[in-house]
């Protein structure tokens, strides 16, 4: 989440956060050009007797400007080695004067992933890297290669999927799953896709075909275009629940109890039961068992066992949620592995597709509790924002496609209260009291106190007090709950901020704010319609500043109060003066993760109140 450039925020957020509300500030960019587009594209599943299976693709890609030849004129194809191969069928460049240049031998790499170097138990990854010659605009990039996999990536489950972007023109393109008739094959879409079967003996194609030639670029905080654009999906499972079953028929007994998890879970717990001893496990995990990203295109799905993952204190996320499904069924507390994505999506693809997901949650049933292994600072009940509202398939022995929680309700994500004076020369003296529970917690967490303490948590405090444009110091005088990732954690600030106003008779004042609530809408204010789903992260930000005024100086007259209510949230502001002090008291309430293209012109005007209410000027005068 964004934050704007004020001296509270600043002081609980990384500074280039701020690079974002600024960008996105003032009128709409206009599109940009299309740099490329597709002029077919074939992607075709073979399914042979004995369960392995081949994947053609072919693709003919037209760059239009120079970045689309920087875009297309590189190819990278990554795959599992440890099941699969590449073999490059047809690779060259149709220059313009239709001349061929062939992609010579010397030009195609083959090298490990990353995440395969780094944890080579985890991944065989590997990416055959292609560069083109002779691709300049209008030219055309042809490749055909086809993947040879040993085994599925789960047993019995073949499937294809494809999304068009929107952003890319598409002419022609298609999937297809050609497989022995015994093997049901279901076809789901969304949009403007077709359907056709052919059989040709004991084999029948399924291809679902489409194109695509309008253009539009999602905006900031836009949802995953898996989430609204034209899709569909081919698949030898009919439903979710296979997908589910078939996962854990792969995993097999990884999340055995051998004689060494049993004493780790006994010793971590320490004759604790039940959800206190999941609290404790969790958060052992957290701090000794690391945790890698690995793509699950290249490493498959097979989780490494819970042992071998313990000795190593390290893995991915179906690893350690692996460890951790052993560690509690060690002390009686059933939980299964959860398949998650943590893009921007709420909706589940048209079919069912191994590869919606690419992230696991360990599942808790008993406690209703979804745990994320790869978040360092999330409580036992606070989901990471990336995780929360999404689709989420539960396996184990009760699967079930469901989705995980948002926050909880009534919860007070983010509180900040000011109490300050404003000196007679100008000068604010303040102390800020903040206050940040679930998803906020673990951002305030992770983005700010992290591994900083003393002089380097100061340090930190007063650069970012600096980079926000103010002169003066911060202090930190307390932090509470550091480590009890389970209880909000509270930031006492102690600040002077020097030249607020010019003294004299009159003083104009820009009343000092936090920014969070500024920086959650204002991707929304430069554009009055939007034609794709806008995505938001429930939250409820509650703000109030108590100002004390200077001896015989009042204001003059005070900005109006502002209240908006839609379906998706409110925004209240209010202004009141008695007796030498000044108060402000500000509250955002979002409910929803989505606003429909329908329901957006409501959130630009509710952005646009909030936006220009953050900071507003009061002239004060001296009586007399």
């Amino acid at each position: 989440m964004k934050r704007n450039q004020t001296a509270i925020a600043a002081a609980i957020s990384l500074a280039c956060l701020m690079l974002a509300a600024r960008a996105s500030a003032g009128a709409a960019v206009p599109a940009p050009r299309v740099n490329y587009q597709i002029l077919k594209q074939s992607i075709a599943l073979h399914v042979n007797a004995d369960g392995s299976y081949s994947e053609t693709v072919t693709r003919i890609v037209q760059p239009l400007t120079i970045a689309g030849v920087s875009a297309v004129g590189h190819v990278e194809i990554a795959y599992p080695a440890n099941f699969a191969t590449v073999k490059i069928l047809a690779a060259y460049t149709e220059t313009v004067t239709h001349r061929r240049v062939n992609v010579m031998p010397s030009q195609i790499l083959n090298q490990s992933t990353p995440a395969a170097v780094r944890a080579p138990f985890l991944s065989d990854g590997h990416v055959t890297s292609l560069l083109y010659s002779a691709v300049t605009p209008g030219a055309e990039v042809h490749l055909k290669y086809v993947e040879a996999f040993k085994r599925p990536y789960l047993p019995g489950v073949y499937a294809v999927s494809e999304v068009l972007a929107p952003q890319i023109p598409v002419r022609a393109t298609d999937i297809s799953i050609t497989a022995p008739r015994r093997m049901h094959l279901y076809y789901h879409a969304r949009g403007p896709w077709y359907e056709t079967l052919a059989l040709n003996g004991d084999m029948r194609t399924l291809t679902a075909s489409a194109t695509s030639r309008s253009v539009e670029f999602p905006p900031m905080n836009a949802a995953a275009i898996t989430q609204y654009a034209p899709m569909a999906v081919i698949s030898t499972a009919g439903n979710w629940r296979a997908i589910a079953q078939a996962y854990d028929r792969l995993a097999g007994d990884a999340a055995g109890v051998t004689p060494q998890i049993r004493a780790t879970a006994r010793k971590v717990a320490d004759g604790a039961g039940g959800e206190v001893a999941v609290a404790r496990i969790y958060h052992w995990m957290q701090q000794h068992v690391e945790s890698v990203n690995v793509d699950y295109h290249h490493a498959g799905l097979r989780p490494p066992s819970a042992q071998s993952t313990l000795a190593r204190g390290l893995g991915d996320s179906n690893a350690n949620v692996t460890l951790l499904c052993a560690l509690l069924r060690a002390q009686g507390v059933a939980a299964v592995p959860a398949m998650i994505s943590p893009a921007e999506r709420f909706v589940p693809y048209p079919g069912a597709d191994p590869f919606a997901f690419n992230h696991f949650l360990a599942y808790v049933p008993a406690y209703h509790l979804f745990l994320d292994t790869s978040a360092r600072y999330a409580g036992i009940a606070a989901l990471p924002a990336d995780d929360q509202g999404r689709p989420v398939l539960i396996t184990g022995a009760s699967p079930r496609l469901t989705h995980t929680p948002g926050p909880p309700p009534g919860l007070v994500e983010a509180r900040e209260v000011q109490d300050l004076t404003l000196m007679a020369n100008g000068d604010i003296n303040g102390r800020s009291t903040i206050v940040a529970a679930g998803w906020r917690a673990m951002q305030v967490r992770h983005d700010v106190l992290g591994d900083r303490r003393g002089r380097r948590l100061q340090r930190f405090i007063q650069n970012n007090f600096f980079l926000s444009g103010k002169a003066g110091f911060m202090r930190v005088v307390a932090v509470r709950n550091r480590e009890d990732l389970d209880k909000p954690v509270r930031i006492v600030l102690r600040w002077h901020d020097s030249d607020a106003a010019i003294p004299g008779k009159q003083m104009a004042l820009l009343l000092p704010t936090p920014g969070m609530i500024a920086a959650t809408l204002v991707p929304f204010t430069s554009q009055a319609r939007r034609h794709v789903p806008s995505v938001l992260q429930p939250v409820t930000i509650d703000q109030s500043m108590r100002l004390r005024l200077p001896p015989g100086m009042t204001p003059e007259e005070l900005p109006r109060d502002r209240r908006m209510s839609t379906p998706f949230g409110s925004y209240r502001i209010s202004y009141r003066y008695a007796d030498g002090v000044l108060e402000v008291d500000k509250d955002l309430h979002l409910t929803q993760f989505v606003v429909s293209t329908r329901e957006y012109p409501e959130l630009h005007k509710l952005a646009l109140i909030a936006v220009s209410s953050e900071r507003k000027a009061v002239l004060l005068h001296r009586a007399g």
